[in-house]
C-alpha cells in the first residue's frame, strides 16, 4: 500500500468538507458558509505542507506539537458566549508570514491543549499568522473521554501538529482526517461505533435500563425517562479515559473484557488466566455500574422537574445540566477509570467483565500465540476490509492476547504498547482480529 503525503490529505479534506456541507440544512449552510469557504487547492496544500514539514523538525532539541486555525479574529465567539470559559484572542500589531520558520519559532510559545495559532489568507497577501487563540483545554475530552462542553469555536478550518508526519485536520471541533504513519485515518474507522460493538454491549445496556426502572423514584410525576444510548455513551467516555491514562503512563498495559456468563470461570481457578490480585465478591466490585446508576436517577429526577415525565433524558443533558451533585458524580466515574488504568501499570491484565466489573488485575495469561501464526488486522469497523498479519512483528504481550483470543472466542482485549499504541483484539468472523486506535478513532 503506498504512502500518503500532504497532498492526498487535502484531496480527503475537500472530500469531507464538501460532504458536511451536502448533508447541512439550509438555515445551517446560510449560518456557517463564510466559516466552510476553504480556499484554493493550492493554498490548502502549501498550508498542510508547510505544517507536515515543521512536525518533523525540532527546536532547540524539543519535538513540536501545536495547533493552528484558519479563520479571521472576527469569526472567533461571534455570539460572546465563549468568554466566560475563557476564549479569547490576541492579534499582533503587525501580522507575521506563515512559513516553517515562523512556525518552528512561534510553536513552543503556544501551549497545545489551550491555545492555537490563528492564520488568516487574501488573496493579495498570502497565508499570514495574525496572532494567538486562547480556547481552554476542554476541546481534548473528545479524545481522553469527559462530559464538560468544549469551548465553542468556529467551524473553520483547524489543524493539529501532533508529532512527526502526525497532522489532524479538524472543522472546528469535529475531527475530519488524520495523517499518520503514512495512512489517512477519518472517523469513519471508529471501531467503538460498529455494529458488533452495539451487540456485544446490548445486555449490559438492558440490565441497566431495567435496574434504572426499578428505581423507586420512577413512579412520580417529575421523573424523565431515560434515553437508553446514554449508557454506551458514557461508558464510551470512561473507557476512553483509562487507555488515554495508559497511552500517557509510559508503560503500557492490557484489559480484558470477560462477557455475561463467564465472570464465574475469570473469577476462580482456570485453565486460562492466572489472576494474581483477585478481588473478593462484594459490591465495590461494581462500583461503575452504582455510579451510573446514581447518575441517571439524578438525570430522570432533574430533567422530569424541568421537562416533564415524557420527557426522554441522554448525553447532551448529561453534559449541559451540571448540577453540583452531577459534577460529583461524573469525577467519581472519571477517578474510577483513573483508579482502573494504574491498575494495568502492574505486569498482567487487568480483567473485567462487560459492565466493567472489577474482578482483578495481574492477570497472566497462560500461553501465547506461536511465532508462526497470524491474526487480521482490519481497516473498517466491521472488519470486513483486513490484511493478515503475522504475529512475529509484536511482542509477549500481544501474542499473550491473541492467544487468549484464539482460545475464548468472546472476549475483548485492549493492549496499550508502551510507545502509547492501542489496539483492540477479539475473534471476529473466522479468526483473530485486531484494530489499531489513534486518538480518532474516540471521536
Amino acid at each position: 500500500m503506498a504512502h500518503k503525503y500532504p497532498k492526498d490529505l487535502v484531496f480527503e479534506l475537500l472530500a469531507l468538507w464538501r460532504e458536511g456541507k451536502d448533508s447541512a440544512t439550509a438555515e445551517a449552510k446560510r449560518k456557517t458558509e463564510e466559516f466552510r469557504r476553504l480556499p484554493d487547492f493550492d493554498v490548502l496544500e502549501q498550508l498542510v505542507s508547510i505544517c507536515y514539514q515543521v512536525s518533523q523538525l525540532r527546536e532547540e532539541e524539543r519535538g513540536l506539537r501545536f495547533r493552528l486555525m484558519l479563520c479571521e479574529p472576527d469569526d472567533i465567539d461571534r455570539d460572546g458566549s465563549g468568554e466566560q470559559q475563557g476564549l479569547f484572542t490576541l492579534s499582533f500589531d503587525e501580522p507575521r508570514p506563515f512559513n516553517e520558520y515562523e512556525l518552528l519559532k512561534l510553536g513552543p510559545s503556544t501551549d497545545y491543549k489551550n491555545s492555537l495559532i490563528g492564520i488568516r489568507y487574501t488573496r493579495a497577501e498570502g497565508l499570514q499568522i495574525w496572532g494567538m487563540i486562547h480556547s481552554g483545554s476542554r476541546w481534548m475530552h473528545a479524545i481522553h473521554g469527559g462530559s464538560k462542553q468544549a469551548t465553542p469555536l468556529p467551524k473553520a478550518l483547524g489543524i493539529n501538529v501532533v508529532g512527526p508526519g502526525r497532522i489532524i485536520l479538524c472543522r472546528g471541533l469535529e475531527i475530519l482526517a488524520q495523517l499518520s504513519g503514512g495512512n489517512i485515518i477519518s472517523p469513519s474507522t471508529n471501531v467503538f461505533q460498529s455494529e458488533w460493538v452495539t451487540r456485544r454491549f446490548a445486555q449490559v445496556r438492558k440490565e441497566l435500563s431495567m435496574l434504572h426502572g426499578r428505581n423507586a423514584g420512577s413512579s412520580t410525576d417529575h421523573w424523565a425517562k431515560i434515553d437508553p444510548a446514554f449508557f454506551p455513551s458514557l461508558y464510551t467516555q470512561f473507557l476512553k479515559h483509562v487507555i488515554s491514562t495508559v497511552r500517557s503512563s509510559g508503560h503500557g498495559g492490557t484489559v480484558i473484557s470477560f462477557p455475561a456468563g463467564m465472570d464465574e470461570l475469570v473469577a476462580h481457578d482456570n485453565p486460562y488466566i492466572d489472576v494474581k490480585y483477585r478481588f473478593s465478591e462484594n459490591g465495590a466490585r461494581n462500583q461503575l455500574r452504582n455510579v451510573v446508576l446514581q447518575i441517571t436517577e439524578v438525570l430522570a429526577r432533574s430533567c422530569g422537574k424541568l421537562y416533564g415525565p415524557e420527557y426522554v433524558a441522554g448525553w447532551n443533558d448529561y453534559v449541559t445540566l451540571q448540577t453540583r451533585e452531577l459534577a460529583q458524580l461524573d469525577e467519581r466515574v472519571f477517578k474510577f477509570a483513573r483508579f482502573i488504568a494504574r491498575m494495568a501499570g502492574v505486569d498482567g491484565a487487568v480483567v473485567t467483565t462487560e459492565g466493567l466489573e472489577i474482578i482483578g488485575f495481574g492477570g497472566i495469561i497462560q500461553g501465547t500465540m506461536e511465532m508462526g501464526g497470524s491474526v487480521a488486522k482490519a481497516f473498517d469497523p466491521e472488519g470486513v476490509q483486513r490484511e493478515i498479519e503475522r504475529v512475529e512483528s509484536v511482542g509477549t504481550r500481544h501474542r499473550s492476547l491473541y492467544y487468549l483470543c484464539n482460545k475464548l472466542q468472546n472476549i475483548l482485549g485492549i493492549i496499550v504498547s508502551q510507545d502509547a499504541k492501542v489496539r483492540i483484539v477479539t475473534w471476529n468472523k473466522d479468526m483473530v482480529t485486531c484494530w489499531d486506535l489513534i486518538p480518532i478513532d474516540f471521536t
